[in-house]
């Protein structure tokens, strides 16, 4: 399913199996931003009040913390991950279109790099949740997942 990223920089969506997914993406980015699923449900709350409010809704909604469920759908939110994508819904056609034709990694990453390039912000959120999805998929540990040295 597809989710667009609530957050006061540029427009973002990604693709997640589930909105326990889509939650773990946003927590891990931000607690002020939030998440829609494309028909304009509110899938994660934005969470101004901290880590307390979150973690007691995280608990409600899907019966576990929100580090156990890390720990369950690790992969599942790496894929979410690497699959942000700077731009609205109706662009992501466009962008899974341009990606499946090309077939040579190196070029794909390139194509990927300079799309997510074209943010106005100086949150580059899509390259963030790349790297973040990378360390993910290495099997880094959570303190190396935040880290931002590569």
């Amino acid at each position: 399913m597809e989710y667009e990223l609530i957050n006061p920089s540029d427009p973002y969506t990604f693709i997640a199996d589930g909105a326990e997914t889509a939650a773990l993406v946003v927590f891990m980015l931000s607690l002020a931003y939030g998440a829609n699923d494309k028909e304009g449900d509110i899938t994660v709350p934005i969470f101004l009040f901290g880590e307390s409010d979150s973690e007691d809704w995280y608990i409600k909604q899907f019966g576990r913390n929100s580090y156990d469920g890390l720990k369950a759908k690790r992969k599942e939110v790496s894929d979410a991950l690497k699959s942000m994508m700077l731009g609205h819904f109706e662009d992501r056609r466009r962008y899974e279109a341009a990606l499946s034709a090309i077939t040579e990694p190196d070029k794909r990453e390139k194509f990927i790099a300079d799309w997510q390039d074209d943010c106005s912000s100086l949150n580059d959120i899509g390259t963030l949740c790349h790297k973040m999805a990378e360390k993910l998929a290495n099997g880094d540990t959570l303190k190396k997942v935040f880290s931002n040295d590569d």
